[in-house]
């Protein structure tokens, strides 16, 4: 938000004082109770439009519509105190308190909730707020072809206390969408559309930028998004292309090879790229042990069994693993279910 001069603050706040005060003294102080009053809504709803919000964040805006819609209601609560003052003859019954009420409920509410929207910057056009800064900021700005997805909302989760926990949220319009908050540290999200994962993303300083479309999903912008992309489109290939084999197979049988010669083949193939995929992803887990993306690829690895257990490859990421990558949270959780798994198993 634009923060308000030290001259603007001190008339959002006389403004405030001056529409109580006249608010309270309209039964007995009569024009010069509207008089106050009036003013007092000029100069709140003035400083409250000068205080603009030029981020990309879908509920900070929309709070911010509310808000302006609140100051609105203020100044037709101003126009009717005149028109009864003056007896006009279709306001007559306190209409004004009516929309003064509507008008301060809605202020109350978005001075409550902008800064939270705000994460790390609180709004300085509520007197009773003050400015909160925080070590570093992210932001993804997304777009995406995918019809589907507009009008819909996206979700940020990140790994917490042993299960995902949102923390930043965005509404696809004309297919952009943007994320923007504050860190203490490096993270690993999840991009979230409902209870559907999409997509990884590293959280980290400087400008993210996310496309999704019919063919692929991509992050880049930042080191560790450029890398953690690199080995998601190299592991891609490899699942192309054992999705392939099945397919590859009816080709074989139409050009008449032979049923075991077929199977050998295939199997050969199979064992092959597994062999593959499973080294791509031991040795970029043990290539980033010290980072976010040993543990956030080790979760994607895992999250495919159903239940955790420990197969040659866990034992050979753990065998020599620095305590950064054993004393993640979800990692050092993992192995001991794991372990308690295979101690029933042996049992």
């Amino acid at each position: 938000m634009k923060q308000l001069s030290k001259t603007e603050n001190m008339l959002f706040r006389i403004g405030a004082l001056l529409m109580l005060a006249g608010a309270a003294t309209w039964l007995f102080a009569g024009w010069w109770a509207t008089a106050m009053f009036v003013i007092g809504v000029i100069l709140f709803a003035t400083m409250q439009l000068r205080a603009t919000y030029e981020g990309s964040n879908f509920v900070v805006q929309r709070l911010r519509r509310q808000q302006l819609f609140g100051a609105a209601m203020l100044v037709l609560s101003a126009i009717a105190m005149i028109a009864q003052q003056a007896s006009f003859y279709l306001v007559r019954h306190n209409e004004w308190v009516v929309l003064l009420l509507i008008g301060a409920v809605i202020q109350f509410y978005t001075a409550i909730r902008i800064p939270q929207a705000l994460k790390a910057f609180a709004m300085l056009i509520i007197p009773f707020v003050g400015f909160v800064s925080c070590s570093d900021q992210y932001l993804v700005d997304g777009t995406t072809t995918v019809h589907g997805m507009e009008g819909k909302m996206l979700y940020l989760k990140v790994y917490d206390n042993n299960d995902l926990r949102n923390i930043d949220s965005a509404y696809v319009t004309h297919g952009k969408f943007a994320f923007k908050g504050s860190m203490d540290t490096t993270t690993m999200a999840n991009l979230f559309i409902g209870n559907q994962s999409l997509m990884p993303v590293v959280l980290e300083g400087g400008d993210i930028v996310l496309t999704i479309d019919d063919i692929r999903q991509n992050v880049s912008g930042s080191p560790l998004n450029d890398s953690l992309y690199a080995f998601i489109q190299r592991k891609t290939q490899i699942d192309n292309q054992l999705a392939e084999l099945p397919r590859k197979e009816g080709r074989m049988v139409m050009d008449g090879m032979e049923h075991e010669e077929i199977i050998r083949q295939l199997a050969n193939e199979e064992i092959i790229l597994n062999r593959q995929a499973d080294q791509l992803i031991t040795s970029f887990i043990k290539n980033n042990y010290t980072n976010v993306l040993g543990p956030g690829v080790f979760m994607i690895m895992t999250s495919e069994y159903a239940y955790p257990v420990l197969t040659p490859q866990i034992e050979e990421l753990i065998l020599g693993a620095p305590n950064y990558f054993l004393n993640h949270p979800y990692v050092k959780e993992y192995l001991r279910v794991a372990n308690e798994n295979m101690e029933k198993m042996r049992n």
